[in-house]
């Protein structure tokens, strides 16, 4: 039996009414809402206008909520219902974060829809911490992306023809609404099941017409005026999202249809950072809709460069971010892109199984302005030629005639090598093959490949939790602030900020 003595020192161990008394003082949960705090007080104006979008004022802080979003990553719960289920079983780290406050799940999803400027500013207020504290040295940033699943059914699609039909089948008959009209009929044929004689043509070509989601489209604008309305707005969002070539998704028109790492193809968004090299701080990222990373390399340099008030020494990128806009943008501000050609490419990726004549065995002689071939014949600068619009460096030599290798090399009378022709690339190449460029090229790999191993394995992100866009962007910001938070309480002590 216990004493009662011992059962008072059991319940003096314990305090309820103190957030955050009984937790470890080397916690994370600290930091969360120490660095939340901060932002606050640097940026009061931030939270001057706070909207919870109807009612009467809240008890509830924005700094509290923000601060519960963040640690919600940290503990893989995302949505307003996880969070608000969570909140019910009483954690303690919780009760520190909301100061023992118990929003409900409408109050925490009010929040996210209203407040999501907040959201982006933290992130921005992480990177400035970064360079305060010094844990950004801005000499060397790795650009890369990554293809997330959407929050969409790859089955649950409509097509812009059905699109089209439904738009003008309203717009032909939902005018009239007597009843004797033909949307009156119509209606009383879906929800009664009421045929017509004078309506089968027009039933047999909406069924021809019209595959499941379409129907329940029309269903729905037949309820009443309010829902036709919706329907009709919804056919806008469609056909703004229709990308020109493939099928629009249901759940989540924004989403595009493009391959991922293994090849296979679905509904994804493809997710863009850029990380420093000093600490693996983010220093950038945002989520578009293209499906490949081409033209992405001068939008990230112009993020870094703002978010950063300074221009990096050095871009790390890999060849899907090559482009002379991004060269020229690198070169007259001062920046380095170390980012390799197509041939370069191939060296440095493993695995790859290389021809013997294949142009990556052609050595580029730089003073002279030729190629060697694997025969030691030498392919002079012939002339330029344009393809697609795109000029081309043309090298070749008459001596593949009499080359007994001839066949293995190439089907074609002599064997060309083409270079894309720009000034800018010659020094692209030479920076790239010099011993420094090599020796900092090796640091992309680590920097963003591991953030992205992070972000899958640590905070189980292989696909976004919210439908959209913009949610969607702002979830993948959250776990940035996160990374960010957890490489300053890890490198710091933040009582020093």
């Amino acid at each position: 039996m216990v004493c009662c003595s011992f059962k008072a020192d059991l319940q003096a161990d314990f305090i309820l009414n103190v957030p955050g008394y009984n937790l470890k003082d080397e916690g994370l949960v600290f930091t969360v809402k120490f660095i939340v705090s901060k932002f606050k007080e640097d940026f009061p104006s931030f939270f001057e206008d706070f909207n919870m979008g109807r009612g009467r004022p809240k008890k509830y802080l924005p700094d509290e909520l923000l601060g519960l979003f963040v640690w919600g990553v940290f503990n893989n719960v995302l949505s307003c219902r996880k969070l608000a289920d969570w909140l019910d079983n009483n954690d303690e780290s919780c009760n520190y974060i909301l100061n023992n406050k118990k929003p409900s799940k409408s109050t925490i999803s009010r929040f996210f829809k209203y407040n999501k400027f907040l959201i982006g500013e933290l992130f921005y207020y992480t990177v400035f911490l970064g360079l305060k504290l010094k844990l950004i040295d801005n000499n060397c940033v790795a650009v890369d992306g990554t293809i997330l699943k959407a929050n969409a059914n790859n089955f649950n699609l409509i097509k812009i023809e059905e699109i089209n039909f439904l738009e003008k089948l309203i717009k032909k008959y939902s005018d009239k609404k007597s009843k004797n009209s033909t949307w009156f009929k119509l209606r009383k044929y879906i929800q009664k099941g009421k045929s017509c004689l004078d309506l089968k043509p027009l039933v047999d070509k909406i069924d021809e017409n019209l595959n499941k989601n379409g129907l329940k489209l029309l269903k729905t604008c037949l309820i009443s005026k309010s829902k036709l309305d919706y329907v009709k707005g919804f056919l806008i969002f469609l056909k703004e999202n229709y990308d020109g070539k493939h099928t629009i998704s249901f759940t989540d028109p924004e989403s595009r249809w493009m391959k991922d790492k293994e090849d296979k193809m679905g509904l994804n968004y493809n997710y863009q950072v850029a990380v420093d090299s000093h600490n693996g701080m983010v220093v950038a990222e945002y989520l578009t809709q293209a499906p490949t990373d081409h033209h992405q390399m001068l939008k990230m340099m112009k993020m870094v460069e703002e978010n950063l008030g300074q221009r990096p020494k050095f871009y790390l990128a890999d060849n899907a971010y090559l482009n002379n806009q991004a060269l020229e943008h690198a070169f007259i501000n001062g920046s380095i892109p170390l980012i390799p050609n197509r041939v370069e490419s191939m060296k440095h990726k493993k695995g790859n199984k290389i021809k013997s004549y294949s142009k990556i065995n052609f050595i580029y002689n730089e003073k002279e302005d030729n190629y060697i071939c694997p025969q030691n014949q030498i392919l002079n600068y012939q002339h330029n030629r344009k393809i697609n619009n795109v000029s081309y460096r043309v090298y070749s030599t008459s001596m593949c005639k009499i080359c007994k290798f001839h066949n293995d090399c190439t089907k074609s009378r002599v064997r060309e090598i083409m270079d894309r022709e720009h000034p800018l690339r010659s020094k692209l190449r030479q920076d790239f093959n010099s011993k420094l460029g090599e020796n900092m090229y090796q640091k992309r790999a680590p920097l963003s490949e591991g953030y992205f191993g992070s972000l899958k394995k640590n905070y189980k992100c292989k696909k976004v939790e919210r439908k959209h866009l913009k949610n969607a962007k702002h979830e993948l910001t959250l776990k940035a602030i996160a990374h960010n938070i957890q490489k300053i309480h890890k490198n710091l002590n933040t009582t020093l900020i």
